[in-house]
């Protein structure tokens, strides 16, 4: 038995999808989205912080905010359209896997250029960078920045990470550079 959460319509003659890009991730545990989902109607600081990322652009694409439940991994993606609350839902049952595997994916493709590319273990990648070669919309504040950050704290081949406001400034571990500057490479192994 496989179980899980839906939302039922009565006699539908179609499914119609609308695409949707996720601007933006607000994380929460069981008893916050309980809460959340239970009064979607009540102005909340999360959306009105976040409301410049949640719009429908010139092609009828929503752009939105993702509320997941860290706890079940169900989500809600929301377009408040210019208000402090929920105007536009849907519901989205295991997302969080998905979204887990997206950003796992990122932080694959972010390692493979900065250990094929860096000299010196140093390594920047920039947000504007990601968004254009990944279409992943990343920021110090918007969620996601913090889960790409975390998936890349947890790699055993980055020595250090810090995000900044632009960027995640990356340090490897040398054994993992594959373009090492053998100058380079000896003075820090004397060091």
């Amino acid at each position: 038995m496989i179980k899980t959460n839906a939302i039922f319509h009565r006699k539908m003659i179609e499914i119609e999808a609308q695409p949707c890009v996720i601007e933006a991730i607000e994380l929460m545990n069981q008893e916050q989205y309980d809460s959340f989902s239970r009064n979607m109607l009540a102005d909340r600081d999360f959306i009105r912080d976040r409301k410049k990322d949640m719009y429908v652009d010139e092609n009828g694409t929503m752009h939105c905010l993702l509320v997941i439940n860290e706890d079940s991994g169900d989500g809600i993606v929301i377009d408040s359209s210019g208000y402090d609350y929920a105007r536009y839902v849907g519901f989205m049952p295991n997302i969080k896997p998905y979204i887990d595997q997206q950003i796992s994916h990122v932080a694959d493709q972010i390692f493979k250029e900065a250990s094929e590319n860096t000299s010196n273990g140093s390594w920047a990648v920039f947000f504007d960078e990601i968004e254009e070669h990944y279409d992943l919309s990343v920021t110090a504040n918007n969620g996601i920045g913090t889960l790409l950050l975390n998936e890349l704290q947890s790699r055993e081949e980055i020595a250090e990470i810090s995000l900044e406001d632009n960027c995640f400034d990356l340090t490897l571990y040398l054994d993992f550079c594959k373009n090492l500057n053998p100058d380079e490479h000896e003075q820090n192994i004397g060091m």
